[in-house]
Formats: C-alpha cells, sequence, structure tokens
C-alpha cells in the first residue's frame, strides 16, 4: 500500500505494570517506508495522576520524576488523543522494540482509561504492528552477516537497543530516553534493511496473524525457525519449533523440537499441567525442567521463518543439530504427548475479575453502542463542560472510570460528592502500595550517590501529600 507509513515508538513508564503504573514520556518519529522521517518527531511528557507512587526502579533508570511530568507534561487525556490523532494515523505500521510485551499493552490500558477503543489504533483502517526485537533475535540466528552483534562478558547474545547501537556506530545520546531509543531504533532498523534486504523484507510482510498462520499451522504441521525471548541466551533465543494444536483464544501451541520428548511421555497430563503452572519457587529447583512447549500468538508478531531458511553454517552456530531434531519430531508424532499438551494449554484457569476498574481492561469489550456512543462525547468534551456532562452508560466499569477520568484529568469538574469519591480513592490506592514503595525506596537510598539522591528526594516528597 503506497500510502502507508511507519511510526517508531517508545515509552519511559512509572513502572512495569500497566494496570497501575502510567506513561511518563511518550516519543516517536513517522517515516516513510523507506525509512525516512516523515515530519518532526513527537516528544510529550505525562503529567502523572496522584494516587500513582511511581517504581523507584523506573525513575532511577529514566530521571524522570513525578514533579516533572506535573511542571512540564500534559494531562493524560490531552496525551492520548494526541497519540491516536497524530501518531497512529491510518495506514501506520507503529514500530517500536520490544513494544508487543510491554509498550502496546500501556497504550491499550491508557485508552481504555480515557474513553478510546483500546484495540482499533492497532488494526482499524489499514493500521498493524511490528516489534523489532524479535526481528533482531531472528536476523541475528539466521542471517547475522554484516551486523556487528553484542555479546556480554560470558560471550552471551545481548540484544538491548542500546548494545546494538553502540556495537554498531549508531548515535544513541541517552538511553532510556524516549526519543533518543526511537532515534537509535530507525537507525538498527536502517542497518537490517541495508545488510539483510531479503530478511528484512520477509519479515516485515510476514508479520500479519494471516502470514504467520499460513506457516504455523497445525492442521498442516510443519517445522519452522522460531525466536522468542522464552528460549534464553543458551540457544540465541531461537529454536526449531513444531505447532501441535489450538490453545485458547487462537494461540498455537507449539513444541521446541530441540527437546526430546522422552522424559516427559510417561507423565500424566497432571504431572505436566504442575510443571506448567509451577510456583516461582519451585522453578528455582536444579532439578526443576520447564515443558518443551509454549504459545505462539500469530497477532503477536512472532518472529518465525521457514525451516528451509536455516543453513548449515547457521545450525552450526545454534547448535541445532538436524538429526536430532528429526528425531525428537519422530517421537513426538507417535507418542500421545501432543494430546497431552493440548488438554493443558486449553484449559487455563479462568481468574475472576478485577475489582479495580484500572486494571478491568480484559474483563470485556465495551460493547453497547450507547456506551460507544458516550465515550465519543466525552472524548470531543471540553474540559469546562465534563463538569455537566451525565453519560448514560451501560457498562458497570464505566461510571466509576468517568470519575477516575475527571479526578486525573480535570479535578476542578468534579461536584462535591464525586470529590470525597476520588480523594478517598486516592488515598487508599496510596495506602495499599506504600509499603512495598516505601520498602523499594529504603533500599535505593542506602545505595544511591550523585544525581540518584536527587530522584530519591523527588520521589520521597512525592509521596508526602497524603503522609
Amino acid at each position: 500500500m503506497s500510502n502507508q507509513t511507519f511510526f517508531f515508538y517508545d515509552l519511559e513508564t512509572s513502572g512495569l505494570d500497566p494496570r497501575k503504573h502510567r506513561i511518563m514520556q511518550f516519543a516517536g518519529q513517522r517515516t516513510n517506508m523507506d525509512l525516512e522521517p516523515v515530519g518532526e518527531p513527537i516528544n510529550i511528557l505525562v503529567k502523572l495522576s496522584p494516587e500513582v507512587l511511581p517504581d523507584p526502579p523506573a525513575i532511577i533508570i529514566t530521571g524522570i520524576t513525578p514533579q516533572e511530568t506535573l511542571e512540564h507534561g500534559i494531562a493524560e487525556r490531552d496525551a492520548i488523543d494526541k497519540i491516536m490523532q497524530e501518531a497512529f494515523k491510518p495506514d501506520t505500521i507503529v514500530v517500536g522494540f520490544n513494544n508487543i510485551r510491554f509498550d502496546d499493552e500501556f497504550i491499550r490500558y491508557s485508552a481504555y482509561r480515557n474513553f478510546w477503543d483500546p484495540y482499533e489504533w492497532a488494526y482499524a483502517d489499514g493500521r498493524s504492528r511490528w516489534d523489532m526485537l524479535d526481528v533482531v533475535r531472528l536476523v541475528r540466528a539466521l542471517r547475522p552477516e554484516g551486523i556487528t552483534w553484542p555479546v556480554d562478558d560470558n560471550e552471551d547474545p545481548i540484544n538491548r537497543l542500546e548494545h546494538l547501537a553502540s556495537a554498531n556506530g549508531v548515535t544513541h545520546l541517552k538511553a532510556h530516553d524516549a526519543l533518543s531509543d526511537v532515534e537509535a531504533l530507525i537507525s538498527i532498523t536502517r542497518l537490517i534493511r541495508e545488510k539483510q534486504p531479503r530478511m528484512y523484507q520477509y519479515l516485515l510482510d510476514g508479520r500479519s496473524k494471516e502470514a504467520v498462520g499460513k506457516l504455523v499451522n497445525p492442521a498442516k504441521p510443519e517445522p519452522f525457525i522460531y525466536s522468542s525471548g522464552r528460549y534464553g541466551k543458551a540457544t540465541n533465543f531461537t529454536t526449531v519449533a513444531y505447532p501441535i494444536g489450538h490453545g485458547d483464544n487462537k494461540k498455537v501451541i507449539v513444541y521446541d523440537l530441540r527437546q526430546d520428548p522422552t522424559p516427559y511421555l510417561k507423565l500424566s497430563v497432571e504431572q505436566l499441567r504442575a510443571i506448567r503452572f509451577a510456583k516461582w519457587e519451585e522453578r528455582q529447583n536444579p532439578d526443576y525442567i520447564p515443558l518443551p512447549a509454549k504459545e505462539l500468538t500469530p497477532n503477536k508478531c512472532p518472529a518465525v521463518a521457514p525451516y528451509v531458511t536455516l543453513r548449515a553454517e547457521d545450525a552450526k552456530r545454534l547448535k541445532i543439530e538436524p538429526e536430532q531434531i528429526i528425531a525428537n519430531l519422530d517421537i513426538l508424532k507417535k507418542s500421545d504427548l501432543s494430546a497431552k499438551l493440548q488438554e493443558i494449554f486449553s484449559s487455563d484457569k479462568q481468574f475472576p475479575k478485577t475489582t479495580d476498574v484500572d486494571a478491568a481492561l480484559y474483563d470485556g469489550f465495551v460493547n453497547a453502542q450507547a456506551d460507544k456512543s458516550a465515550m465519543l462525547q466525552i472524548r470531543r468534551a471540553q474540559v469546562a463542560d465534563l463538569a455537566v456532562l451525565r453519560p448514560d452508560f451501560v457498562d458497570s466499569r464505566l461510571p466509576e472510570l468517568f470519575i477516575r477520568y475527571k479526578g486525573r484529568n480535570a479535578p476542578e469538574t468534579l461536584s462535591t460528592s464525586e470529590k470525597g469519591h476520588w480523594e478517598a480513592y486516592v488515598t487508599e490506592r496510596r495506602a495499599a502500595d506504600k509499603p512495598s514503595y516505601n520498602k523499594t525506596l529504603a533500599a535505593f537510598t542506602q545505595r544511591a550517590k550523585g544525581n540518584e539522591l536527587k530522584l530519591i528526594e523527588a520521589l520521597i516528597q512525592w509521596k508526602s501529600p497524603t503522609g
């Protein structure tokens, strides 16, 4: 499509959990399909909501204080409006680095809290997504020529953006600054396109769930190459996988053909399920062996390629032994292990709905046309109009969400009763988070030095309004 463009973006957030933490900085740059900049970059700070106690490690890493967002930032409502209207335009390919698992989730929750559809920005009107982290992993595994690939002191692969930039002479002025990260990401994308154009184009064309579904198809199963963070440094994050069935929500269950199925053949479904749902402490046991299967989500741009793309030199470097792959596949086909694994992955626990509306995004779609009309009315309303706006909601989450929306973005529009309700929520939320916040803050205070001390002081001041 000739009118397509890329929009590369990155976030800095107040923590890792999109249900409770918030976007503090959004930055992005549009490019054409030749990766040349189009227009000026977007770089905004977002005012941190008063109920949020940011995770101290996040602030130490980014250097952005809550006070700085209040002084120089814009309200979350205005930030999301700008992002949706200017960044995620129709026919945009939204690109990030680990965005599928992290940044996109924050966008989704932010959209939900501010009465935007949390999903349409990623697929409607010609939009789509792409994640360069898994692209980097697969290119490194299959077509590494022409690019310098950083390693750590143990010679294990490092795929962090700042290390890739440094190793390849890419200017990266400030790691963990959203705009600087975006500029580095565009440069690394250009590098891959220049040095490995066929692989670049293949992965770009193959990012859709339809393209992935043709290659990863349990109805016509064939081994394929798959790069994922789940596979770890020891295997360069890459394996030969095999589709064995469907799990929940159209996910595909894939078996890691590096792994001999034999140790699992005599295990019951209950025993296999216990392995999958083992607690963290159990997983630290030296005798713990994880399941050799995982779920692949076709609409999350997994980095996959046909098995025939694995050259002999790639197999040697990745320590993939084709004879062993064939033997493991033969054992798998002759056993009932695939059926047992399908039962485990298609019968996940049903978690109760959350009691916090901010975290209730996945409790269901907002389907009623009346609610969609009300959401549009809220988005279009001027701040002054919010005080008199009385939406008639059908979805039970939305009345509470609307009070919080006004509290975060325009507290002066709250009625007397709403103001009391909002302030009680802020106090309750802070009180719930404060014990772990104080503990982490104390640990960082003991070893902080230089500018970190100023950041710690800012966090101490931030928690003081409610004691």
